[in-house]
């Protein structure tokens, strides 16, 4: 077939079209294949959080499940310390005394006021039942460190045979070298268990031969009642009576050192180089109203609250014993009821006795 060069062109012609039609439909396609591509990778990228905000929420839930088992465990322990508690009461509150009833409606099981100087009863409430007494034993601590031979100015090393087993905290610690007469004021204002221990241990012969002397003080004081068995008040063995405690109470108020001591309300002492802040543990002291020569608190489970005051109430001077009170509230509450009873007995005996007898009748 012969071709003409008419026809060459018109069949170049038809060729350049048949490549320009192409193109456009082949950028399409590849246009399309892109879109495609793209929507599919936005699709994977959109995903992608989806999984991480899975993961993450994962990893919360098992932190909250862990949370809340580490809860559960703990639960247990609390609930079986508040029971514990309440199936410790005192030994008084065991024997019935907090039932005991008296004309002041005292909270305390026991309660006892005399006259320091006659000897007068004045307020007798279950005054010869043995108690545990607590940290009142350090009454007694203190009375043997007085009337003995020992340096107040020695310094005293404390050691870990001081850090007695209690719940209560302590600011004497391993190593502190400290005075007697420091120490005896952090057992009688704190109420500090290893400043205690230390007097006791630091004593000619050590803490058995201190013992055997707080025992042979008290028969010789005529405390018939009482027994102790360790310095600090912690051992449950130590016992004694309100009556006890009155002759007690009325001993050691004879040491300057002692009454100084236990009615600060607050000092420092020094240990080297450290200075140790102490604080009263007795909410009376420091109050105006009182004028308070002798104090000392004490609580354990078994002994409860307790609290011996020697204050002056107008022209009397009076030693005041409370045990196994039901809270320190009410320790300090019973105190003062006791003090004001006396204080009205006081303004009535004299305003009697100023009155003619004609006047009356």
């Amino acid at each position: 077939m012969r071709f003409s060069f008419k026809h060459l062109i018109f069949a170049a012609a038809a060729a350049a079209y048949a490549v320009g039609a192409a193109l456009p439909a082949q950028a399409a396609a590849s246009n399309a294949a892109t879109v495609k591509t793209a929507a599919k990778t936005a699709k994977v990228a959109k995903a992608a959080p989806k999984k991480a905000t899975a993961k993450k929420t994962s990893v919360n839930r098992l932190k909250a499940s862990a949370k809340k088992v580490a809860i559960q465990k703990k639960r247990p322990v609390k609930r079986s310390k508040v029971r514990r508690a309440g199936m410790s009461p005192s030994q008084a509150t065991l024997a019935g005394l907090r039932k005991t009833e008296d004309p002041l409606m005292l909270g305390s099981s026991v309660a006892y006021v005399m006259d320091q100087d006659t000897g007068e009863e004045l307020v007798v409430k279950n005054a010869d039942v043995p108690l545990p007494i607590a940290s009142v034993t350090k009454l007694m601590t203190a009375l043997v460190i007085a009337e003995s031979d020992l340096s107040l100015d020695e310094k005293v090393r404390i050691t870990r045979e001081d850090y007695v087993r209690s719940t209560a905290r302590s600011k004497m610690a391993n190593g502190m070298r400290i005075t007697r007469e420091a120490l005896l004021k952090a057992a009688l204002m704190s109420s500090d268990n290893r400043a205690a221990h230390a007097l006791a241990r630091t004593y000619p012969g050590g803490k058995r031969a201190f013992v055997a002397k707080m025992n042979e003080r008290a028969q010789e004081l005529g405390m018939s009642d009482s027994l102790f068995a360790d310095p600090t008040g912690l051992d449950n063995r130590n016992h004694s009576t309100a009556r006890d405690l009155g002759k007690l109470v009325a001993a050691v108020y004879q040491y300057q050192e002692i009454r100084e001591a236990s009615t600060q309300p607050v000092a420092r002492i020094t240990a080297g180089k450290r200075s140790v802040r102490l604080a009263t543990t007795n909410r009376l002291i420091g109050d105006p109203s009182w004028k308070i020569g002798i104090q000392k608190t004490g609580f354990t489970t078994a002994a409860g609250r307790c609290m011996v005051v020697q204050s002056d109430v107008g022209e009397r001077r009076l030693v005041m014993v409370v045990l196994d009170s039901p809270s320190n509230a009410k320790r300090a509450n019973d105190m003062r009821t006791m003090r004001d009873y006396v204080a009205a007995e006081n303004r009535f005996s004299q305003e009697f006795a100023a009155v003619a007898p004609w006047v009356i009748f």
